[in-house]
């Protein structure tokens, strides 16, 4: 067997392997691409789905300010909005005098558009009632039951204790939680807060952007995610508070 046998066979296994390679990266390549052109394509409806949801015919209109409450739990802060004269003693109406003008006769915030996130179903009833009975007075509210995240699609475990008006993220105070037994316990979809306000708070345009932040541990996951999108700023969100 001569030498020169074996380059040439040597030579031609080398071509046929490099080109089954060079074939599986294309392969791959274009799988990746597709993957991704359909997680986009399926975040852009997604999130155009959910700006349907949260813009009432009036919401586009008149948001020159825009509340986002975070942890909603009985809806009492965006009570606080609209109708401040039931929570005389409420440290946290300063905030919205500062950043949205007191109440008068003649100024009930019309121009506040309300959105909140709460995680635990068992208070969802109760939003979705003061959401339809603000919506009846012309006043832009909603509320939906979603745990704001850094990501789209996944989902928590949320623990509600029979007796306390409390839900636990397990996927973040998992450790703090020992009575878990005695425990309701509900599987919670995920929303991206960082592409919620840049699909459906952005295009508003408001003046002032006042965000509430009572989520049980989630603001390690949601603050730096919102810091990487570049979404913290000044003229995004005006201000925030963390409970």
């Amino acid at each position: 067997m001569s030498s020169k046998w074996l380059c040439e066979r040597f030579r031609s296994n080398t071509i046929i392997i490099v080109f089954i390679l060079f074939a599986g990266c294309v392969v791959y390549l274009s799988f990746k691409s597709s993957s991704k052109r359909t997680e986009t394509d399926t975040n852009q409806s997604y999130y155009s789905d959910r700006r349907n949801d949260f813009d009432h015919d009036n919401s586009t209109k008149k948001c020159r300010f825009v509340f986002l409450d975070l942890g909603s739990n009985k809806g009492v802060k965006v009570r606080k909005v609209y109708e401040p004269w039931l929570y005389p003693k409420a440290s946290f109406l300063k905030y919205f005098d500062e950043y949205f003008g007191p109440v008068s006769r003649t100024y009930r915030r019309q121009d506040v558009c309300s959105f909140g996130f709460e995680a635990n179903p068992r208070h969802m009833t109760r939003l979705k009632q003061i959401e339809k009975s603000y919506i009846n007075k012309g006043l832009s509210v909603s509320f939906e039951n979603y745990a704001v995240s850094n990501r789209t699609g996944d989902t928590v475990t949320v623990y509600s204790e029979t007796n306390f008006d409390l839900d636990w993220g397990a996927e973040i105070l998992d450790t703090f939680i020992n009575n878990k037994k005695n425990m309701t316990k509900y599987d919670v979809p995920t929303i991206d807060l960082a592409e919620f306000i840049r699909t459906s708070i952005q295009p508003l345009r408001p003046e002032k952007v006042l965000m509430k932040m009572d989520k049980e541990g989630s603001e390690f996951i949601v603050l730096p995610h919102l810091n990487e999108n570049g979404l913290l700023c000044y003229n995004i969100i005006t201000a925030m508070t963390i409970e």
